[in-house]
Parts: C-alpha cells; sequence; structure tokens
C-alpha cells in the first residue's frame, strides 16, 4: 500500500527497518531525516482531517509559535469549522497541569528545529510524556486551537489498553528517570516532578488493579529506588496513591 502511494506522489519517502523497533525508534528515524520546516506525527490506526495540516501551518505561521496542538475527536467525518486560536506563555506549567495542552505527541505540528536536540527513548512504551516534557521545556510559546483536526481511534487495541506487564513498569521507570536527569539541576525541578507524581499514579493504580503478586513486587521494588536516589518523595504523591503503595506493600 505505501509503494503504491510512493508511485504516485514522489514527496512520500519510505524508511525499513529490519524489525520492529517499536513506535519511538520509529518516530526517532523519522526525525533524522526530516527535512521541512515543520514535523507532525500521525500514529497508524488514527486519521487526519481533511483540512488538518493546512490549518495546523496557517496558525503556526500567525501565531508564531514553534507548537501548535489541536482538540482531537472520534468522529470520522468532519466539517470543516470556523478557526479560532489562542497564543498560550505559562509552557512548562500548563504541560505539567494538562490545563491547555496534552501529553500525546500526535496532535501537535512543530517546527522542526525545537525537536532537533530530543529524541525518544528507544523500546518504551508511554514514550510521549518524558519526550514532550523536556521539549516543552525549552519553548516560550505555544498555540492551540478549538479546531478538532486529530481523529482519534478509540476503538484501537493501544498500549494505554492492554494487559499491564513488567515491561510497561519499566517504560515508567526510564521515564520518570530521563526526566529527573533533564531537570535534576533546572530551577524548574519542583514544577516538573508534579508531573513525575502523575506517572507515578498512573503506574501504582495500573499494577494494583491487576492483583498480579509478582508484578506488584517488582513494582514496589522499583518505587524504592525511585525513593531512594530523592526523584520523587512519599510526600509529593497522592493520598490515593500513598494508601496503593501501603496496601501492595502489607
Amino acid at each position: 500500500i505505501l509503494e503504491e502511494y510512493a508511485q504516485n506522489d514522489n514527496r512520500i519517502q519510505i524508511i525499513h527497518h529490519e524489525i520492529n523497533k517499536g513506535l519511538g525508534a520509529s518516530r526517532n528515524t523519522g526525525m533524522n531525516v526530516a527535512t521541512g520546516e515543520y514535523i507532525f506525527f500521525l500514529d497508524s490506526d488514527d486519521q487526519l482531517a481533511p483540512y488538518a495540516l493546512s490549518t495546523f501551518y496557517q496558525v503556526a505561521q500567525d501565531s508564531a509559535c514553534p507548537v501548535v496542538g489541536s482538540r482531537m475527536t472520534s468522529a470520522t467525518l468532519l466539517p470543516q469549522p470556523a478557526l479560532t486560536w489562542q497564543k498560550h506563555t505559562n509552557v512548562l506549567a500548563d504541560f505539567v497541569s494538562d490545563r491547555r495542552i496534552f501529553s500525546p505527541v500526535w496532535n501537535k505540528l512543530y517546527r522542526r528545529e525545537v525537536l532537533e536536540n530530543h529524541r525518544f527513548i528507544p523500546g518504551i512504551y508511554f514514550e510521549d510524556w518524558p519526550y514532550l516534557l523536556q521539549v516543552f521545556g525549552q519553548i516560550d510559546s505555544y498555540a492551540t486551537m478549538d479546531m478538532p483536526c486529530y481523529i482519534y481511534n478509540e476503538g484501537n487495541t493501544s498500549t494505554t489498553r492492554s494487559a499491564f506487564t513488567p515491561h510497561k513498569v519499566d517504560s515508567y521507570i526510564r521515564g520518570i528517570r530521563a526526566v529527573y536527569q533533564a531537570y535534576e539541576k533546572s530551577p524548574d525541578l519542583s514544577l516538573v516532578q508534579k508531573r513525575i507524581a502523575v506517572a507515578v499514579k498512573m503506574m501504582v493504580a495500573k499494577v494494583y488493579k491487576t492483583k498480579q503478586s509478582d508484578l506488584t513486587d517488582y513494582l514496589l521494588e522499583q518505587m524504592e529506588s525511585l525513593f531512594r536516589d530523592k526523584i520523587i518523595r512519599v510526600g509529593q504523591l497522592p493520598i490515593k496513591t500513598r494508601y496503593r503503595l501501603w496496601k501492595m506493600k502489607h
């Protein structure tokens, strides 16, 4: 199918990995060869509205922001609505709080230069949030538009909906450690630790619901390492997360 598209449009470049290296590594490969002014990520089971990329580009030009985000929708046929957009400068705080801009990488247009010094952690799940947390730490503004341009397939068998495993615990831990390392000497560390606490909350909740003793023991071992290395403190976690950790330990 890809070859057929490429034969009809010389702008399409197909890159083959010898083995499936995962989503993060594939995105890294794409970024390594990209030459355009902007980069956009589209997951294989999702769609874009027909007007999506031109609208993203218009807002990027009008706002002069290095990142533009849109709302997503599960609708499959979208009439083009009126375009309104807003510029925001409280960048890192907004990302940490999920107030205006959310952690998936796929509903945003990026100026290529802001991504050049950042790559996804290869071989992990949930690679979006640690990657974007580092990207948003280096930009001074972003724009959002009310127009839904990204069509998300709610019926997919995504990583977030599949069974929880030790590999997924490792993925959370590697993401947490990468973010901490990036901000360890930054005045924004305490703010970033709030987002780390969110990742811990999600990881603990998923393991708690499995009621698998081996997985629980593995999680507790990893959490002890985070506490020992002072990457996160117990008091920074939500009360419900603390209770779940205590319950799993006892």
